[in-house]
């Protein structure tokens, strides 16, 4: 039987991209799979062994080539291989793509102006692909770098449309105050930070006539809040806390009266209250009084439900009763800071049904990703995995930049782990492993449209520059690799909010810009990045293996792959065994990069044994990857995954060539 169509048959191929431009499909890939896991290498062992570790692998892709070999070639292997190749290709892409799908869904709910990056989005799928683009390389480089400005001003203006919004801040009005004695104390939490004591050192009264009167006392509360803005965060941050504080207002407003008592006739039509609002915007803002006195705790502060909170000795010291601030008085009301542009919103749901939210824009993002694949050849897929990849690269040059300036490296030479890190772990390892994963090299185009060395230095610059800021900022650590459990409540973290929170606050502190607007940039690029790794996946990617599996029926195999993928990772977002596919992302990082040796073994005319070696070692590391993630989080839904996993880990052993003897070289096996 014959294995793949005539040479007659194979339709050559279209004037693809230049080669700096089929490039970036691969730093999509890279980077966008290592900006889930945290792009950098890990530094727990120390400076030398990360560097060498990391320069091994770029070793590793550089002898086998940044690109995959030209789908003529693959049409040519027998059945069998081409089977075993296609199922490690498509198998990874699907937990990584829930993955992708499910972090997009996360920055879009955290920072809703990223939105913005629609626009930008919208042209490189639909420009990129135009045919005066690809008969004008030199053009192809300009017009990229021009939506890749324009993303960053997307997410610039986009951060300024929500600070503008008439609900951005949250805000707090208190029942009516009704006086309280000097010295007594209450205790305020904005955006999450705090509490801080607020003492008051003389007599409160609604009418002003002894000490502070409404106005007053919102005065001096208002330079209360600007004085821990400076004392507390003004030098080492965190600027959003500054910002919360430092623009933070309190007013004195005259509500009308909350009757408590239906039995005498009201004393007046309307009574003094206080209105505290934040200074800082978005889904974090919240104005909060609590009990004074609070345990200085490095612990988070537990949720705490506004109608629950009683003090110990409220009526010696605690003034929040007096001056109408606890949630157990008349009138007492907070508001949480809204979002515009919310699906939530619009579709009036409550703020508790953040997982829906997060649910339906995953779907969402999978859908848009979906249409564009399956345009024309795919190219308008092509086009925003490019875009997402030249964001990365520029994003990564431009943190050389603002690091280099009085950059001290933080890490030792030789270090050992600490005791509560697990050494031997892949997860952190898993940026690295992108860097060399078959989905990258599909992506890039085949192996012509990019040279050696030359294709991998964009693909390293994003895990190199993420791996300088982790090395020069230990407190990075702590945000640096993303959350992506899905969260079960308003009060967890969204995915990757804690990320884009602690890169906005280093462009915040190295450029100068607002909080917000550096945040709003950090999202879109983030964004932008993640599109661009859907993109790469359910396009170049899954049109590779479609023509694997079906090289004389390629269009039809292809549809039939990215079904395969799609089916199942919009299944896999609502799974919580495998937390949305996020416990599947180091077994699924080692698999591409099997994949990737793979694509090398498929290549003749080259050395075979190292090739073999390494895709021996592919194999090891995937099986050992499954154990881990299995012994992590031990469930049915875990077990089928990783028991599929380990059956097409086997499979791919097809793909290294049988040494024949001499004898057997005069008569080649006939293929299957």
């Amino acid at each position: 039987m014959s294995a793949g169509p005539a040479a007659s048959e194979i339709v050559p191929p279209s004037p693809g991209p230049a080669p700096a431009v089929a490039d970036l499909g691969g730093v999509a890939v890279a980077a966008g799979v290592g900006l889930t896991a945290g792009l950098a290498v890990p530094l727990a062992w120390g400076a030398v062994p990360a560097v060498v570790i990391g320069f091994g692998a770029v070793l590793l892709v550089a002898r086998r080539g940044p690109g995959a070999p030209d789908p003529a070639v693959i049409a040519g292997l027998p059945r069998a291989r081409r089977i075993a190749l296609a199922a490690l290709i498509l198998a990874p892409a699907i937990p990584i793509a829930t993955v992708a799908a499910r972090a997009i869904a996360g920055v879009v709910v955290a920072y809703p102006a990223a939105l913005w990056a629609a626009a930008p989005a919208l042209l490189a799928a639909l420009v990129l692909p135009l045919g005066f683009l690809a008969r004008r390389t030199w053009l192809q480089g300009p017009v990229l770098c021009a939506m890749v400005l324009g993303t960053f001003a997307a997410g610039a203006a986009g951060a300024r449309f929500e600070a503008a919004g008439a609900h951005a801040r949250g805000e707090t009005w208190g029942g009516p105050i009704l006086g309280i004695h000097p010295f007594q104390t209450t205790a305020i939490v904005i955006d999450g930070y705090g509490p801080f004591d607020l003492p008051i050192n003389d007599y409160v009264e609604p009418d002003g006539s002894k000490g502070y009167g409404p106005a007053a006392l919102a005065e001096a509360l208002t330079r209360d809040l600007q004085k821990i803005a400076e004392l507390q965060y003004a030098e080492h941050g965190p600027a959003r806390a500054y910002q919360a504080f430092a623009a933070a207002t309190v007013t004195a407003e005259e509500l009308p009266e909350a009757r408590e008592r239906l039995d005498r006739p009201a004393e007046a039509p309307t009574e003094p209250r206080l209105h505290v609002t934040s200074g800082g915007v978005g889904r974090g803002s919240r104005v909060e009084f609590v009990c004074p006195g609070a345990p200085n705790n490095p612990r988070p502060r537990q949720p705490d439900p506004v109608m629950e909170r009683m003090c110990p000795d409220k009526y010696s010291s605690e003034a929040s009763a007096g001056l109408g601030l606890t949630g157990r008085w008349t009138g007492y009301t907070e508001a949480l800071g809204q979002p515009r542009l919310s699906l939530a919103r619009a579709l009036g749901w409550p703020r508790e049904r953040v997982y829906g939210e997060l649910r339906a824009w995953a779907w969402i993002a999978l859908g848009l990703v979906f249409v564009a694949a399956c345009g024309p050849r795919g190219q308008a897929a092509a086009g925003l995995s490019r875009w997402g990849g030249a964001t990365a690269a520029i994003a990564a040059v431009l943190s050389f930049m603002f690091l280099a300036p009085g950059l001290s490296v933080q890490v030792e030479a030789w270090s050992r782990p600490a005791g509560w890190e697990a050494p031997l772990a892949l997860g952190p390892w898993v940026a690295l492993l992108a860097l060399g994963s078959g989905h990258a090299a599909i992506a890039v185009g085949p192996a012509r449209a990019s040279g050696g060395w030359r294709g991998l230095v964009a693909r390293v610059l994003p895990i190199a520059a993420g791996t300088l800021g982790l090395a020069g900022s230990l407190a990075a650590a702590t945000w640096w690799t993303p959350e992506l459990t899905p969260p079960t409540d308003p009060a967890h973290a969204l995915p990757l909010a804690g990320a884009i929170a602690g890169l906005g606050e280093a462009l915040h502190r190295g450029s100068g810009l607002g909080i917000e607007v550096a945040e709003g940039i950090v999202a879109a690029s983030a964004l932008a990045l993640l599109v661009g790794l859907l993109a790469a996946l359910l396009g170049p990617v899954v049109r590779f293996a479609g023509s694997a599996l079906g090289p004389r029926r390629p269009v039809l195999a292809a549809r039939l792959a990215l079904l395969a993928v799609i089916v199942p990772a919009a299944l896999l977002v609502l799974s919580r065994m495998s937390a949305g596919a996020a416990a599947l992302l180091a077994p699924a990082a080692a698999m591409a990069w099997m994949a990737g040796t793979g694509l090398a073994l498929a290549v003749p005319g080259r050395r075979r044994w190292p090739a073999i070696a390494e895709h021996l070692l592919a194999a090891a590391i995937v099986v050992v990857a499954g154990r881990q993630a299995l012994a992590a989080q031990a469930n049915r839904t875990m077990w089928i995954a990783l028991g599929v996993g380990v059956l097409i880990t086997l499979a791919g052993l097809v793909l290294v060539p049988r040494v024949r003897s001499a004898s057997d070289s005069a008569t080649p096996e006939p293929r299957s």
